[in-house]
């Protein structure tokens, strides 16, 4: 396995040429592919200033982009092959196009048609360049995406407001226009030195152990984002006020930061089922520790909840990325995390209207239950995958490191 992995990251270096700044081009890409749900709070303040959109259609915006990019991203994983490059950069220039328009829409219908065109070529932008920056350390790839986005959307939601107050919410609107831009560019260097990275081509036998985890992951993501569309409404329920609910989120991004670079190691020191409990925990902590005058159990709730997301869907992906054969099944795993994206929000909402008391709470644990379950089948099946023996695993045991490093 080591082999294979050192094997795959060299040709991947070497074949994009160009030096360090083309090899940056897949990571950018899938960065810049997944930056829209990390500045969702900022970006929908100013949409609601530019345009008619009430603050209580919100959560429609958010739906349709998401349910956009999941579409985008299962259909670049099911045509493979048969899905060019170029309708890739396509997809993302119409999404760019969308993206300035955005602003100038009127009509509650028009806007929802922008925003799912320019959810579909930001999925399809992220599924391909993560499929195949996840080729070689795929741990190590997953966390550095989420780390940079998690950077990157700080700037962003920082400066954007400050812009907006100048040049107007509008034109500053209008500028994030740039980012399907410099995603296709990216993604377009990244076919032009290495194409067999970029394009998903091919497809091994993925063991049981890998389809688990890609399951855990979706099951984790749905969890994670059925507590995070609501944490805002609970601590305003709970009588918080905004500048606490402000810290809370800088916090816990921070943490969430600093999670990322802890686990961006490919060794394991703490078996995958312990650590699938214990973010089970975090997950729904928000949901137990936001009560009123417990300003400092919500802080405590959001850090928890970065912490334990970041780690699980680091590790449950660049686990599954590793344990498949094939390209194909890479494009797959990054494919689950804009499906739970989109399927938790609304799944949460499903749960609030079935039941008004408790239903966020049930929902969410059925989520993690379903997580922890395929994470301990995939932790079982690693046992019989014959490229990754158990034999030479990813853990750290006694101070003698064994591992894919």
């Amino acid at each position: 396995m080591r082999r294979i992995l050192l094997a795959e990251q060299d040709s991947w270096a070497s074949g994009l040429g160009w030096g360090r700044a083309r090899g940056c081009a897949l990571p950018a890409a899938a960065v810049l592919g997944c930056l829209q749900p990390a500045i969702d709070p900022v970006f929908l303040t100013l949409l609601s200033l530019a345009t008619p959109l009430r603050a209580a259609d919100h959560g429609w915006v958010v739906g349709m982009t998401q349910t956009a990019s999941a579409l985008a991203a299962t259909m670049v994983w099911w045509l493979g092959p048969r899905m060019s490059m170029r309708a890739a950069l396509a997809l993302a220039l119409g999404a760019m196009v969308a993206g300035l328009l955005t602003p100038l829409a009127q009509g509650f219908g028009g806007l929802l048609m922008l925003r799912a065109i320019y959810g579909l070529g930001m999925g399809a932008v992220y599924a391909r360049a993560m499929g195949g920056f996840a080729a070689a350390r795929p741990t190590g790839a997953y966390a550095i995406v989420l780390l940079v986005q998690l950077m990157l959307a700080t700037l962003v939601s920082l400066a954007l407001p400050d812009l907006a107050a100048r040049i107007g919410a509008g034109r500053a609107l209008g500028l994030l226009a740039l980012v399907p831009l410099a995603a296709a560019v990216a993604l377009h260097f990244a076919r032009e030195g290495g194409g067999h990275r970029a394009t998903p081509v091919g497809n091994g036998a993925t063991p049981r152990a890998g389809w688990a985890l890609a399951l855990a992951n979706f099951w984790f993501i749905c969890a994670t984002m059925m507590v995070w569309s609501l944490c805002g409404a609970l601590a305003v329920q709970a009588g918080h006020s905004e500048g606490l609910i402000g810290r809370a989120v800088a916090i816990g991004s921070l943490a969430g930061a600093a999670t990322a670079i802890a686990v961006m190691r490919e060794r394991l020191r703490v078996p995958l089922p312990v650590t699938a409990c214990l973010v089970g925990a975090a997950l729904l902590a928000p949901l137990v520790l936001t009560r009123p005058g417990a300003g400092a159990g919500f802080v405590l709730a959001m850090v928890l909840l970065n912490i334990g997301s970041t780690a699980i869907i680091i590790r449950c992906s660049g686990l599954a990325s590793a344990l498949g054969l094939g390209p194909r099944f890479r494009v797959f795993v990054a494919a689950t995390h804009n499906l739970g994206m989109s399927a938790g929000p609304a799944l949460g909402s499903g749960m609030l209207w079935v039941m008004p008391d408790g239903g966020l709470l049930l929902g969410a644990g059925l989520a993690v239950l379903a997580g922890v379950g395929a994470v301990v089948i995939g932790w079982r099946g690693l046992r019989h995958c014959a490229h990754w023996p158990l034999s030479r695993p990813v853990f750290a045991r006694s101070g003698r490191q064994k591992g894919l490093d």
